[in-house]
């Protein structure tokens, strides 16, 4: 999946499980070298809302790959902040290959969301501002998905923290709580009705994400708080939640 002819920068995103109080001593660090990510909300105490729908196989093939830490795997997801019709939602594949990172991310019209999901048939009409990479990155979802027979699984949501490069640079660290999820097979994006269940995760999933090399500061506050890195796979929680409680996701 990386092999498309174009030099990559190495992209990783190194994971944390901390506590709230973790958590306070990492946002003084963030705020001496980063800044707010301008999508917070003040009345959400700095945070926004992040919804992934996220495909599987039949078999759960996505999950399982995940769920056995395969070192070349990939996901298939829908990304959206809200249901408002006149704002985007996006596909994504997010692709790993040992450590690093590549997500390829195209914005697409909401009210075209189902059916692609239905026929995994594009057009540049179902973009918001086509572009030479928005259709190559929307081909690529859709090629996957009807390989293997993709379908809706999990929605899952969460409000999330964040923090960017004042200088426009790929850096960035996020914050993640009150993790939810929601068993779907709809071909659409929705963040309203019943049956959402709380993961209840007794942490705050800590994310660092940056191109080549990791920040010195970033490094002395890990070691400052003691912190270690771990794998942290929403979907594969929120399968695992889901499955538990009695739900059949094949």
């Amino acid at each position: 999946m990386f092999d498309d002819g174009h030099v990559l920068l190495q992209r990783f995103e190194y994971k944390y499980r901390i506590t709230e109080l973790q958590a306070a001593l990492v946002r003084g660090f963030a705020r001496s070298h980063l800044s707010v990510d301008r999508h917070a909300e003040p009345v959400r105490n700095g945070q926004y809302c992040v919804y992934s729908l996220y495909l599987d196989s039949p078999d759960l093939g996505l999950y399982h790959s995940s769920h056995c830490g395969e070192k070349n795997r990939f996901k298939l997801r829908v990304r959206y902040y809200d249901d408002g019709l006149d704002t985007p939602a996006f596909v994504e594949v997010k692709a790993r290959r040992n450590d690093v990172i590549r997500k390829q991310r195209a914005p697409v019209r909401k009210g075209h969301v189902n059916r692609l999901l239905s026929s995994y048939c594009t057009s540049t009409d179902d973009l918001l501002g086509p572009s030479a990479a928005g259709v190559a990155t929307l081909d690529r979802f859709c090629r996957f998905a009807s390989v293997l027979l993709a379908r809706p699984m999990v929605i899952v949501r969460y409000m999330r923290e964040a923090y960017v490069d004042p200088s426009g640079g790929p850096l960035r660290l996020t914050m993640d709580r009150g993790i939810a999820c929601l068993r779907t097979r709809a071909p659409a994006v929705t963040v309203d009705g019943p049956g959402w269940l709380d993961l209840w995760t007794p942490y705050v999933v800590l994310e660092i994400k940056f191109t080549d090399t990791f920040p010195n500061w970033a490094r002395d506050m890990v070691e400052a708080l003691s912190l270690e890195r771990t794998s942290s796979a929403k979907y594969v929680q929120s399968v695992d939640a889901l499955t538990r409680v009695g739900y059949s996701l094949s």
